[in-house]
Parts: structure tokens; C-alpha cells; sequence
């Protein structure tokens, strides 16, 4: 594995820069990196805070007035300054812009934690660098290593160059998956039913689905969605775990956020809301599991465990909510079973989103 070429990480290479910043975003994304430079000493480089032209309007973001790109290199003239994308999207349109600044400037996306406090840094990758070749070593073909590769040195420089390299197109996993045989489809962070819809349709075999989503506006059109598919399909609206039993969520954030202790988002209005486990489902012949439960895939795979012993599912998890999901999930999963072929891939998106172990 070659990512050990990688001498400094993003925020030591901003130390050692001290050129000015501009942040490209505001919400949640421009919080977590602006709490990062504070923590590293760096808030006083940022000059700038610019947002795309339909999200500028007249606004303040902490002390900072909201302006556009072309009114930042206006502002700024012909002085050299670098600029940190604080956002994320799959969106074309969205990329292309994105593409174009880079064309002019220096730009970066940070990799900060989408749940828990851990920055993958150098030392971070330093301090668990044999487990992260370990994972490297089990990885079933060049696809996946390359793309693991590039997607640690992704999340240590920000360069979105590396994920550029590391992406596989939005099908390809159909390739991976066509094994699938008869049974039931459970689908862990269901959301409207868009990934119901995605494989039900491509494989007919899995003739029954149980589906769970926590967020109370997803459910419901989940709910919908599971009406129009004719299927044998069960909607819970639940959290995932490693235990069953109740748990506070955000009453107003996306998703049903987690009030977890360890997470690096503030939650002011929580509900509660019950939480289940793949095992405590009871559900007989299980052939495919995704799990995209936006930082619990640990926990929920240990709630699945006697699944996976029993039924030895196909599984798709993502790896990209927390910084030691790239090799903690690995070693979850080989801890239950060690007898699967693991793959990764990594589908258009900013930051290092949308990057998935498959469990073959």
C-alpha cells in the first residue's frame, strides 16, 4: 500500500501555508471545519466566507457576511488565497462549479467526521496504520485497492483529485451484487425507499424486504413507497443498534440524529424513539443486508450477529460516517465471519461520501 507517501495532512499543510482562507459553504459542514481551524489555532486565515449565488441573500454566518465567489476575488484582488469546500453533494452541477473554482484556485475538502470527534489525520493514520493495511491486504481485487488507496489519501490532503481517481460508476456494484440469491433484503437506513426501489427492481430474487428508517418525515414516504412495489415489504420506524431498547433522537435534524454522547453535533429538542437489532427482527433467510445508518454500522452489525453467522448475507456498509470505519468495520464483520470476499467502492460524491464495503 503506498498512501505512507503522504508526509503532512491537510491542517499541518495549512500551518506551515498561513495563506489566507475562504470558506465555500455555510451549515453544518462550515461549523465542523471552522471548530477544526479553531483547534488547530488556524481561524484567524479565514477571510472569506462565500456561498453559491442562489444561497448568498444578505446574511451573516458566525462573524462573517456571506458574499459570493466573484465578489471574493473581488474583494481579494490578485492576492493568492486557498479555498475550503465545507459542504457536500453528488449533484453535477454542483461538482462542475466546484471543478471550476478549483481551476482558479487552490481548493480543498476537508474529511471531517460526519459523526464522532476523530479527524483522520497523519497521526490518526500513523496510530492505526497496520490495521488500515490489514483491510488493504483482504481487499478482493485491484479495483478496491486502488480505490482504497486513494481514498485514504483523500481523507488525509482534502485533494478531491484522489476521490476522482477512486470512483467507480453508480452501477458498477450491480457486478459485485449478482449473486445475490433468494431471500429477504433488509435495508438499514431506508430512507424514502430509494434503495428499495434500486434493488427489488434489480433482483427479483429477493422476494421479501424489511426496511428502517428513525427520521418520522422519511418513514412516511417509505411507507408510501413500500405500497407501490407489490411486495412482501415490513417499514420500521426505528433506530439500529447493537441492543434493542429506546433512544433519543433529534426532533428536528435530518436522518433522526443520534443524542449519542461521543457525537460532534449539538441536539436542542430530542424525542425518543425505539431502537431494534437485525437479530431481534427474527426474520428467516436474510441474502443481503445494506447498512447506511449514518454512524451506528458498528453497533448495527453487532446486532447482527447471529444473522450473519446463520444466513452468511451479502452486505453493503457504508464506511464513511466515522474516521475508524475504514478498518473497524472490516475487523466487526471478520470477528462474526472470516470467510467473505471484501470489496470497496467509492461513487461520485464530495467529500469522501457515498463509499461502501461490500461483504461478497
Amino acid at each position: 500500500m503506498n498512501t505512507s507517501g503522504i508526509k503532512q495532512d491537510l491542517w499541518e499543510y495549512l500551518s506551515q501555508e498561513r495563506r489566507p482562507v475562504a470558506l465555500y459553504g455555510t451549515g453544518d459542514g462550515a461549523d465542523k471545519i471552522i471548530s477544526v481551524l479553531e483547534r488547530y489555532g488556524l481561524k484567524d486565515l479565514i477571510a472569506a466566507v462565500f456561498a453559491s449565488d442562489g444561497f448568498v441573500r444578505d446574511r451573516m454566518f458566525h462573524e462573517y457576511k456571506v458574499i459570493s465567489y466573484s465578489e471574493c476575488c473581488e474583494k481579494h484582488g490578485d492576492k493568492d488565497f486557498i479555498v475550503l469546500v465545507c459542504f457536500g453533494s453528488s449533484r453535477p452541477e454542483v461538482l462542475e462549479q466546484v471543478a471550476k473554482i478549483k481551476s482558479e484556485r487552490e481548493l480543498y475538502v476537508p474529511d471531517v467526521p460526519v459523526y464522532g470527534n476523530i479527524l483522520f489525520t497523519r497521526e490518526f493514520y500513523e496510530s492505526n496504520k497496520d490495521s488500515i493495511e490489514d483491510v488493504y491486504t483482504r481487499l478482493a481485487d485491484d479495483t478496491s485497492r486502488s480505490c482504497f488507496e486513494n481514498y485514504i489519501d483523500y481523507k488525509l490532503t482534502g485533494d478531491i483529485s484522489y476521490l476522482e481517481r477512486a470512483e467507480s460508476g453508480p452501477d458498477d456494484e450491480f457486478d459485485l451484487l449478482k449473486d445475490i440469491s433468494e431471500g429477504c433484503f433488509v435495508d438499514l437506513g431506508a430512507y424514502y425507499g430509494d434503495t428499495l426501489v434500486r434493488y427489488l427492481n434489480r433482483f427479483p430474487c429477493l422476494n421479501k424486504a424489511v426496511a428502517v428508517e428513525p427520521e418520522r418525515h422519511s418513514f412516511k414516504k417509505l411507507s408510501e413507497c413500500a405500497k407501490t412495489l407489490g411486495s412482501d415489504i415490513t417499514c420500521i420506524n426505528a433506530l439500529v443498534g447493537s441492543r434493542t431498547g429506546t433512544e433519543k433522537v433529534s426532533a428536528s435534524r435530518g436522518r433522526g440524529t443520534r443524542a449519542l454522547p461521543a457525537s460532534n453535533v449539538e441536539l436542542k429538542k430530542t424525542v425518543d424513539i425505539d431502537v431494534v437489532t437485525v437479530d431481534s427482527l427474527s426474520i428467516d433467510n436474510v441474502s443481503f443486508i445494506k447498512f447506511d445508518v449514518e454512524g451506528s454500522e458498528s453497533d448495527a452489525i453487532e446486532g447482527a450477529k447471529e444473522t450473519i453467522k446463520r444466513d452468511r448475507p451479502v452486505m453493503k456498509i457504508a464506511c464513511y460516517h466515522r474516521s475508524e470505519d475504514v478498518f473497524a468495520i472490516v475487523k466487526k464483520v471478520l470477528e462474526i465471519r472470516d470467510d467473505y470476499k471484501i470489496y470497496i467502492r467509492h461513487t461520485r460524491c464530495i467529500p469522501g461520501w457515498d463509499t461502501d464495503f461490500y461483504f461478497i
